[in-house]
């Protein structure tokens, strides 16, 4: 954070953001406008967070994309910041003007010369937290996730690390991983006794249980011990049918880069969609976590039809899963405490759950 900012919020921002004050008090606030973010990749779901970011109030976010507005975007998924009159103009040109309409105190910057191999330790230091979107490079991923890990920065209170986050949506599914540190220092809060209705003289009182803050910590892993590591559903999770399905799906296609070196495409769907059913179907029949389910998955109920649909691009499940990316990055942002380490999200049988695999 920039130590440079000042401690306290103008009457100005006040009220500006006073909705969102008495929600998440002052406080968290102060530190929202001391967070510098770098968002990379620009989709409909990375839009969504820098929305939402924005009209929060961190001090900066840098949107890092080299790609062009094409066509097929403005058709299918990127209205929301890009027209027919920006193709061919960088998509991160055109989503920082966009959104810098919605929140003038937000410092937007677009990062459209460097491509994702060229981040390095010296880029990422100057950011508080690093997102990635719909990126399924394996070896790419885990190497940022490393980068954030290994980079601390000080400032005026203690040594913080930078905080990573990863998601994507494919079709009616999507996820959200976040990697907080070894070592996760939050406040939580806890009722102290219990509610009680008491007599007084105008009549009956409720006495409200009395609420305490204490300091606690949670440890947090990489996306590549995460991913590494099986996932065998304790008997709780024995029913998380629907998680367990998107779960698959995102190894599904991080099995795929890994095999054809880059993401399956509508546009080369006739040879995509065949090969990516064979994965889908060994991932599941070769999974821990869909045996253990007490509603086995049938590999049957991914026809081409549905298949299909996940090489596309959806507005509605990116605002869903947008949203508690969102508020999980404002929750660390204020030390609340977290959710687990993993969020999916099934379109299909509308439930979102948080899950914790291997932390």
């Amino acid at each position: 954070m920039n130590s440079n900012q000042t401690s306290m919020l103008t009457d100005e921002e006040a009220t500006l953001y006073d909705r969102q004050i008495r929600l998440w008090g002052a406080d968290a606030q102060l530190k929202l406008r001391q967070t510098r973010l770098l968002l990379i990749n620009v989709n409909s779901l990375s839009i969504e967070v820098c929305k939402n970011l924005c009209l929060a109030g961190v001090a900066s976010i840098t949107v890092f994309d080299n790609t062009r507005v094409t066509l097929d975007d403005i058709k299918e998924n990127l209205t929301l910041t890009m027209s027919s009159t920006d193709i061919n103009e960088f998509k991160s040109v055109c989503t920082c003007r966009t959104l810098q309409q919605l929140n003038p105190r937000v410092q937007l910057i677009a990062e459209s010369n460097m491509t994702i191999d060229q981040i390095d330790e010296k880029y990422i230091e100057q950011f508080d937290y690093v997102c990635l979107f719909n990126y399924y490079d394996f070896s790419i991923v885990s190497h940022i996730n490393k980068l954030c890990r290994e980079q601390q920065h000080i400032d005026e209170n203690e040594k913080k690390q930078i905080y990573f986050f990863c998601a994507a949506t494919f079709g009616l599914y999507g996820f959200v991983f976040k990697d907080l540190g070894d070592k996760y220092d939050y406040l939580s809060e806890n009722s102290v006794g219990s509610e009680s209705l008491i007599k007084g003289e105008g009549g009956n009182e409720t006495k409200k249980s009395e609420k305490i803050t204490t300091k606690s910590t949670r440890n947090f892993i990489t996306f590549d011990k995460a991913l590494s590591t099986e996932w065998k559903p304790n008997r709780r999770q024995a029913t998380t049918r629907s998680a367990i399905i998107t779960y698959n799906l995102l190894r599904a296609l991080l099995t795929f880069y890994e095999q054809y070196h880059r993401a399956p495409a509508l546009v080369t769907q006739d040879v995509d969609v065949p090969n990516f059913m064979k994965i889908i179907h060994e991932k599941i029949t070769s999974s821990t976590a869909a045996a253990s389910s007490s509603n086995s998955i049938d590999t049957e109920e991914f026809n081409e039809e549905l298949v299909k649909d996940i090489l596309t691009d959806n507005n509605a499940v990116a605002s869903i899963v947008g949203g508690i990316m969102s508020h999980d990055i404002v929750k660390a942002i204020s030390k609340q405490e977290p959710k687990d380490n993993f969020f999916f999200f099934n379109g299909l049988a509308c439930v979102g759950l948080s899950i914790p695999i291997a932390c």
